[in-house]
């Protein structure tokens, strides 16, 4: 009998040790630097920048973008410096060119990377329309002169009153701060249109340097932090987190570390209904989950994202 149950032990035994070996050992992702840029680079609509091209003198002129923003040049021997600070007269740019970049979409702000942060503060802006505007000679980046400004007029269907001007600031090694203001106010504004005939409605911006500009108002409900929690998988490295507010034109990036899986905004308004947004990038794995819900008081979210196909991803950003 015993030599019976001896027999049976060791099969048993045999029997585990080969099941073991179907067994996957679990082995935890290490967050790698991942590049998001590849894929944020195909949500701007290709008619979102317009480029002019000149040659000698420029009479006083109007610039008009597709989507109807409007840039005015005036005295334009007079209105642009090279990076030394020295007069550069068009008359003497045989290949002058002007960049208009607009965005109108929140999805574009993510893409863009100038979320509708306040700085130094970190208070939301809701944002009526923002320009970039760059100008070149033979290749090599110009600026306003000290004293000149340039008008710029952005179309809106529905104008709101409290709209100021706001540069974006850069930091040289950091990258995106947020936007500073300049003390300006937007003025209401109308011009004609040709086809069809009309009146359209917008704002005018008298900007003080080229580079980005933000027509938006600082929203003045009380914030409080508002954290998202992630999987171990991801972090800063390989992952990007956004509050994108419903209703109003205004984007929030939450900020994490190398280190950990918590991303964090430390001034968000209560009460605003929003979407989190989750990127995330495991090798050649995009990763993608978008969450409603109402900001409240020290918000802690434990959010998974789910794997996505890239055009899933790119899509779903542009309609955001």
């Amino acid at each position: 009998m015993k030599k019976i149950y001896l027999f049976v032990f060791l099969c048993a035994l045999v029997t585990v040790a080969s099941c073991h070996k179907d067994v996957e050992e679990f082995r935890p992702y290490v967050p790698t630097q991942e590049d998001l840029d590849p894929l944020l680079h195909q949500v701007p609509d290709a008619l979102s920048s317009t480029a002019f091209l000149f040659g000698g003198s420029i009479p006083d002129t109007t610039l008009t973008t597709s989507n109807g923003v409007r840039v005015f040049l005036a005295d334009t021997e007079q209105l642009f410096a090279d990076e030394t600070g020295a007069t550069v007269p068009c008359s003497t740019c045989p290949s002058l060119k002007i960049e208009v970049t607009t965005v109108l979409r929140k999805g574009d702000i993510i893409a863009r990377g100038i979320s509708t942060s306040r700085y130094p503060d970190a208070r939301m802006l809701e944002s009526a329309g923002v320009v970039e505007i760059k100008a070149s000679c033979n290749g090599k980046a110009l600026q306003l002169l000290p004293g000149r400004y340039l008008k710029v007029q952005i179309p809106a269907d529905n104008v709101s009153p409290g709209m100021e001007i706001f540069t974006g600031k850069i930091d040289p090694v950091d990258g995106w701060q947020g936007w500073t203001a300049i003390g300006t106010q937007a003025f209401w504004a109308e011009w004609p249109l040709v086809n069809p005939p009309g009146l359209q409605s917008g704002y005018e911006l008298i900007v003080p340097a080229l580079g980005w500009s933000n027509c938006a108002r600082p929203v003045i409900e009380q914030s409080s932090p508002f954290c998202v929690t992630l999987p171990d998988q991801f972090t800063a490295l390989n992952a990007r987190v956004f509050l994108v507010f419903k209703n109003t034109r205004a984007v929030a990036e939450l900020k994490g570390d190398d280190a950990t899986s918590t991303f964090c905004f430390p001034e968000a308004p209560l009460g605003y209904p929003v979407n989190v947004v989750v990127l995330g990038k495991t090798g050649g794995q995009l990763w993608l989950v978008s969450n409603f819900t109402e900001i409240g008081s020290n918000v802690q979210m434990p959010l998974t994202p789910q794997p996505q196909e890239e055009q899933q991803v790119v899509n779903f950003l542009k309609n955001l």
